[in-house]
C-alpha cells in the first residue's frame, strides 16, 4: 500500500476513534447523572441502544470512506469484490440461450446475503413466473462496493449479527425492533452517499463492479447485447439506477431498471438507460419522501436528468393501488388482499413478471386531436391490402410480378414475441417452388449471422413515447404508437407496426424458406380479425429468414402500356379490348371516369399495338390542405404517355386491374433526352439548369452529363446490366393557387435523400432501365410515410402516397468506380456504396423509433439531410479504418497499380468530400461517435443543436448538399445522370412546381 495511502487510512481511522471515545465519555456523563436508580433489565436495555447509536453514528462517520477507501485501494489488494457473486434463483437453462439476466438489489433491511423470509418468497413465486431462458441472480449486496455483509469481516459484526437476528424473527419486542432498525439506518447512509453527487459516483461504480462481477460469473458476455434490469426494491432502487450507467459503459449493453417503491434521487442520468420504471402504492409513505427530499426532482429544474428523462418517456409510473412500503402492507405481502381478491405479492409477482417479458401494464391508447393525410387517404378502399383478392390472376403475357417474393408485414401481439421472433408475412406472391404458400400468414425472421447481429445490437431499443411523440401524433402524424412500451424493438418490428394498421406493403430480397417441422401449431397463436393461423395444421411449418431490411412497394403485379382514354360508354369499348382468356374475363362495367382504355406494348413489333383493355386509374384522395396527390385528367394526353408508362398494382374483387402507381418508360430506360459533357459545362448544368421548373409542368427531362469530353455511345457502354451508382435524391414543393403551407414563405428547401440505382434488363420491353431503391431518412409525419428502404414505385409513383403527381423531383445518379465498386484486398470485398447502405439501413431504422422515443422531429443537427450525409461520413470512416489496419495493405497496393489508383482517387474524393460538409475542420461529435441522438425535440437543447448543425451547415440545405457533394464526384470525372419530373401524370391547374431554394456555395 502507498505511503500516502496508509497515512490517510490511518489518520481517519483516529478520527473515527476518537468521535467514538467522545460518545462514550457522553454516555458516562449521562449515565452516572440520570440511570443509576435503574434495574439490570433496564440496563442492558440502554446498553444495547446506546452501543446501537454509537454503532450508526460510527457508520454514518465511514459511510462514504468505505467507498473511498475502495477507489483509493486502501483496503489492499486483498479484497476481491468477485467473492460472492450472487446465486441463481433457478438453475441455468439447460440450452445454454439466455434472452435476459435480472439482477434483484434488496432494500435496506439487507445485511447479508441472505433475505428476509418474504423476499425469499417473493424472488422463489418470480423465478417461477418467468420463463427458463430468462435468468435471475440474487443475493448482492448492494450496500458495500466490496460486496461484503455487515455480519462477516468488521470491526462491529457482532453487532450487526444480532441486529439481523432480531430483524428475522417476529418475537423481538420493541428492543428487537430498535435494535434491528440499526441495519435500515446503516443502509440508508449508504443509499445517501448513492445519492451524493460528490461521493455517488465512486460508489455507484463500486457497486456496479460487482454487479458486472456477478453476470459475467453467471454466463454473461459482453458485447453480446443481451438485454440486462436491474430489479432494485427500496434503497436498492437508487443504488440500480446509480450504478447502471456504469454496467452499461461496460457491458455495452441495454440496461433497464425497475424500482419497486424505490427512492431515487434524479441525480443520475437516467436518459442512459433503456427504461426507469418506478413502481410505488398508493400508501407507500417512503417512497412519496422522494419528489421531496430531493430537488433534481422538483419541477422548477427542468433540465436536470430526471426532468429530461420523463419528458423523453424515459419513466413510466405505475401504481399499485392501496399498498405501503414494507411490511404485511407492502408489495410483498402475502395476506393482504386487493379488491380484485389477488394478494399484494401476488400482483407484485404478475406485474414485474409482465415487465421483465416486455408485457407493459401500461396503456397504450392515444386519442387523436386531428387527423392527418394517413387517416383520410386509407379510407378509401383502393388504398387498403384487402381491397386486393389474393386469388386474382394475371396474364403472365402481359404481366409480370414486382418480385418473387411479396406480401403484407403484420405485427404479432405483444404476448407472441416470444414465439415469433420476428413479425408475421401473409404471402401475396412467392417463387413457384413455394406457391402454395400464397395467401398464408408465416413468421418473417432475422437470419442468423454475424453481420446481421451487429446490425440488430446498433438499432434495437426499448420504445417509449416522449411527450413529445404523443403531441406529434395527437396532431395528426404517424407514430409507431402500437410499439409503445415494448422492449428491443427490432427494425422488421418497426417497420411492421409503423402504421396503426397492418398495411405496409414490401418485397423480400433473398429470403430463404426453413422448414421447422410442426413442433409448433396454429392453436398456440394467431393473428388478426382474420383468425387465419401461423402453422396451419397438417401442414409442415416454415420460417422465412432475411439478412436485408425488406423494401416497401406499391401493387403486387406491373405491366408496359400506353393510355387511349377513359372509358364514357361501354359500347365504345372494342372486342380486342374484352380477352376472352379466364385470366382477363371482363369486369363489371363502371360508368365513372376513372377507368381507362389502355393498350399494352408489343414486344414483337416494339411498338403500343397488342392486347387492349380496360383498367381502372382511380381519383386519389384530397389531402388535408385541399390538394391531389395525383390526377387522371387528361392523362391520355401527358408527354410521357407517348412512351408509355409501367403500371403497378392489383385486381380488385371485380376482376378489374387498379393501377396504384406510374412509372413514366422514357425517365427509365437508359437513352437521355440530353447528353452534356465537359467539366465545365456540367456543373453549369448541375447548378444553374437542373431546376429550371417554369414551363415544365407535366414533363419529364432525363440528361446525363460526363466531365471528360467524349461521346454519347461510349458512355453509354459503361451503363452495363449490374451496374450499381449512388443516387442522391431531392423534391421540391407545391406552389400555384393551392401553395402548400410550408412554401407560403420565401425559402423552400425541399427533402434530401440517398439510394441506389441498378440498371436491370426489364423484360416486356426487352431494354435496359434504372431499377431504384430510396433509403429514406425520413421523419414521422402526417402522410405516412415510412423512414426505411423505399422502391420508386411507392415513393415517387404511387398515386396516393408518392410525390411525382404534385411535386417536382430530381434523382442524380453518381457512377463512379473508386466509390461504386468493389476493392480486392486479398479476399476481403468492401465498396463505400456498401458501407454507406449499411449505414443508411442502420440510420432509417432508428429513425422509425427516434431511437425509441416513438418520435423523430426535423431540427438544425437531425434532419434527412444531415443524417444522411452521417451515415456518408461514417461509411468513408470505417472504410478507410478496416484499410489502415490491413498489413497488406500496402503489398496490395503494390502489386495491383490500378487498384491502388483507384484507392488513390477515393482518398482524395474522400478529403474533398469531408472538407466541404465539414468546413470548420472537425467532425460532429455525435458523427465521430455515432452516438444515438434521435428523438431528442430540438427544442429542448435549441443551441447545442443549432452549434452541432453549423459545424455541418452544408448539409443543413438539401440542394446545396447535393451539388456540393455532386461538384466532388464531377472533380474526379464522375459519370452523371439526372432524372427529373415536373408533377408528372393528369393535370391539375391548381397547382405548380416549385424549385428548392437555392442558397450559398
Amino acid at each position: 500500500m502507498p505511503h500516502r495511502r496508509i497515512v490517510k487510512f490511518v489518520g481517519i481511522t483516529i478520527l473515527a476513534c476518537l468521535c467514538v471515545l467522545t460518545l462514550a465519555q457522553v454516555r458516562g456523563l449521562f449515565w452516572n447523572r440520570s440511570f443509576v436508580s435503574l434495574d439490570a433489565t433496564w440496563e442492558l436495555t440502554f446498553e444495547l441502544v446506546w452501543f446501537g447509536f454509537v454503532g450508526v453514528t460510527f457508520a454514518a462517520l465511514l459511510a462514504p470512506l468505505e467507498a473511498l477507501g475502495w477507489w483509493a485501494g486502501w483496503y489492499g489488494d486483498e479484497i476481491n469484490t468477485a467473492l460472492n457473486p450472487g446465486t441463481l434463483a433457478e438453475p441455468f437453462p439447460l440450452d445454454g440461450e439466455v434472452s435476459r439476466y435480472v439482477i434483484y438489489l434488496d432494500g435496506i433491511s439487507q445485511a447479508q446475503h441472505k433475505y428476509l423470509p418474504e423476499v425469499e418468497q417473493f424472488l422463489e413465486e418470480l423465478a417461477i413466473a418467468l420463463p427458463d431462458d430468462i435468468v435471475l441472480i440474487k443475493g448482492i449486496m448492494p450496500y458495500s462496493v466490496m460486496n461484503r455483509p455487515l455480519t462477516q469481516n468488521r470491526l462491529m459484526s457482532w453487532f450487526w449479527q444480532l441486529a439481523d437476528r432480531f430483524q428475522m424473527t417476529e418475537s423481538g419486542g420493541i428492543l428487537g425492533l430498535l435494535i434491528g432498525a440499526t441495519i435500515n439506518i446503516r443502509n440508508i447512509l449508504a443509499v445517501s452517499v448513492s445519492a451524493d453527487q460528490r461521493y455517488g459516483p465512486i460508489y455507484n461504480q463500486g457497486i456496479a463492479q460487482v454487479i458486472y462481477n456477478s453476470l459475467i460469473n453467471h454466463g454473461y458476455q459482453p458485447e453480446s447485447r443481451t438485454p440486462i434490469t436491474l430489479l432494485g426494491y427500496s434503497g436498492g432502487a437508487q443504488v440500480a439506477v446509480g450504478s447502471a450507467p456504469y454496467v452499461k459503459r461496460a457491458l455495452n449493453a441495454p440496461i433497464e431498471v425497475i424500482a419497486l417503491s424505490g427512492v431515487v434521487s434524479g441525480n443520475h442520468n437516467i436518459l442512459l438507460l433503456e427504461h426507469l420504471y418506478y413502481i410505488s402504492g398508493e400508501k407507500d409513505l417512503v417512497e412519496k419522501e422522494g419528489p421531496i427530499l430531493f430537488p433534481k426532482r422538483w419541477k422548477l429544474f427542468p433540465l436536470s436528468y430526471w426532468n429530461r428523462a420523463k419528458r423523453r418517456g424515459k419513466i413510466s409510473f405505475i401504481s399499485l393501488g392501496a399498498v405501503g412500503h414494507n411490511g404485511a402492507q407492502g408489495p410483498y405481502g402475502a395476506e393482504a388482499y386487493l379488491p380484485d381478491g389477488r394478494t399484494h405479492l401476488q400482483q407484485t409477482v404478475e406485474m414485474i413478471a409482465g415487465i421483465i417479458q416486455g408485457i407493459s401494464p401500461l396503456t397504450q391508447r392515444i386519442h387523436w386531436a386531428e387527423a392527418g393525410n394517413y387517416d383520410r387517404y386509407i379510407q378509401a378502399a383502393f388504398n387498403q391490402p384487402g381491397h386486393y383478392p389474393l386469388d386474382q390472376g394475371v396474364d403472365p403475357d402481359l404481366y409480370r410480378a414486382i418480385a418473387p417474393w411479396m406480401g403484407r408485414l403484420i405485427l404479432p401481439e405483444q404476448t407472441q414475441r416470444q414465439y415469433v421472433r420476428g413479425v408475421l408475412f401473409e404471402v401475396h406472391h412467392a417463387p413457384p417452388d413455394h406457391r402454395h404458400l400464397v395467401g398464408h400468414i408465416v413468421p418473417l425472421c432475422w437470419r442468423k449471422s454475424a453481420s446481421v447481429q451487429h446490425y440488430l445490437n446498433a438499432v434495437k431499443k426499448d420504445v417509449h413515447f416522449s411527450q413529445e411523440a404523443i403531441y406529434s401524433q395527437q396532431q395528426g402524424c404517424v407514430h409507431p404508437f402500437r410499439l409503445n412500451h415494448w422492449q428491443q424493438v427490432d427494425p422488421l418490428e418497426s417497420l411492421a407496426g409503423a402504421h396503426p394498421v397492418d398495411d405496409v406493403i414490401v418485397m423480400l430480397e433473398d429470403p430463404v424458406v426453413e422448414e421447422i417441422g410442426n413442433g409448433r401449431t396454429g392453436e398456440q397463436m394467431r393473428t388478426g380479425a382474420d383468425g387465419k393461423t401461423i402453422w396451419a395444421a397438417g401442414q409442415p411449418a416454415c420460417v422465412l429468414t432475411i439478412a436485408t431490411e425488406p423494401i416497401q412497394i406499391t401493387g403486387r403485379y406491373y405491366a408496359l402500356v400506353k393510355i387511349l382514354g377513359p372509358v364514357c360508354d361501354r359500347s365504345s369499348v372494342p372486342h380486342s379490348a374484352l380477352p376472352s382468356s379466364p385470366s382477363h374475363s371482363p369486369a363489371p362495367f363502371s360508368q365513372t371516369p376513372d377507368h381507362f382504355h389502355v393498350v399494352h406494348f408489343n414486344p414483337a413489333s416494339r411498338q403500343f399495338d397488342g392486347v387492349e383493355e380496360i383498367v381502372r386509374i382511380p381519383q386519389v384522395i384530397v389531402d388535408v390542405n385541399g390538394i391531389f396527390p395525383a390526377s387522371n385528367q387528361g392523362i391520355e394526353k401527358s408527354p410521357p404517355n407517348e412512351w408509355g408508362w409501367y403500371i403497378y398494382g392489383a385486381k380488385d374483387a371485380t376482376g378489374a386491374f387498379v393501377v396504384q402507381s406510374l412509372a413514366p418508360r422514357a425517365l427509365l430506360r437508359l437513352q437521355p433526352d440530353e447528353f452534356v459533357v465537359g467539366r465545365s459545362a456540367t456543373w453549369n448544368y448541375l447548378k444553374r439548369q437542373m431546376w429550371k421548373v417554369k414551363g415544365q409542368k407535366g414533363k419529364i427531362r432525363s440528361v446525363l452529363l460526363s466531365p471528360v469530353e467524349t461521346d454519347l455511345q461510349p458512355v453509354l457502354a459503361q451503363w452495363q446490366e449490374g451496374t450499381r451508382t449512388l443516387l442522391m435524391h431531392l423534391y421540391g414543393g407545391i406552389g400555384g393557387k393551392k401553395r402548400e403551407p410550408p412554401a407560403k414563405s420565401p425559402l423552400f428547401f425541399g427533402h434530401f435523400a440517398y439510394g441506389v440505382a441498378e440498371v436491370v434488363r426489364e423484360p416486356l420491353a426487352d431494354e435496359l432501365m434504372f431499377n431504384i431503391t430510396y433509403y429514406q431518412v425520413y421523419t414521422h409525419n402526417v402522410d405516412g410515410i415510412v423512414a426505411g428502404k423505399v422502391a420508386w414505385n411507392r415513393f415517387l409513383g404511387d398515386r396516393q402516397f408518392g410525390w411525382m403527381g404534385s411535386r417536382p423531383t430530381a434523382d442524380i445518379l453518381i457512377k463512379l468506380g473508386a466509390f461504386t465498386d468493389d476493392f480486392d484486398i486479398n479476399g476481403v470485398h468492401r465498396s463505400v456504396l456498401d458501407g454507406l447502405l449499411e449505414q443508411l439501413e442502420e440510420m432509417v431504422a432508428r429513425y422509425r423509433i427516434g431511437d425509441g422515443t416513438g418520435g423523430t422531429y426535423v431540427g438544425p443537427a437531425n434532419n434527412c439531410v444531415q443524417d444522411s450525409n452521417q451515415a456518408l461520413y461514417m461509411a468513408l470512416k470505417r472504410l478507410f479504418d478496416s484499410f489502415k489496419t490491413n498489413p497488406q495493405l500496402q503489398t496490395w497496393m503494390q502489386d495491383d497499380p490500378g487498384e491502388a489508383e483507384r484507392y488513390a482517387q477515393l482518398v482524395q474524393l474522400s478529403r474533398d468530400i469531408r472538407r466541404k460538409l465539414l468546413p470548420l475542420g472537425t467532425a460532429r461529435a455525435d458523427w465521430v461517435e455515432n452516438k444515438h441522438m434521435l428523438g431528442i425535440s430540438p427544442e429542448e437543447h435549441f443551441f447545442e443543436g443549432l452549434l452541432r448543425g453549423l459545424i455541418s451547415w452544408r448539409t443543413l440545405i438539401p440542394r446545396l448538399a447535393s451539388e456540393v457533394i455532386a461538384r466532388q464526384f464531377l472533380k474526379q470525372n464522375a459519370l452523371v445522370w439526372i432524372l427529373r419530373t415536373n408533377q408528372v401524370g393528369g393535370y391539375d391547374p391548381d397547382i405548380e412546381p416549385l424549385a428548392p431554394t437555392q442558397i450559398g456555395w
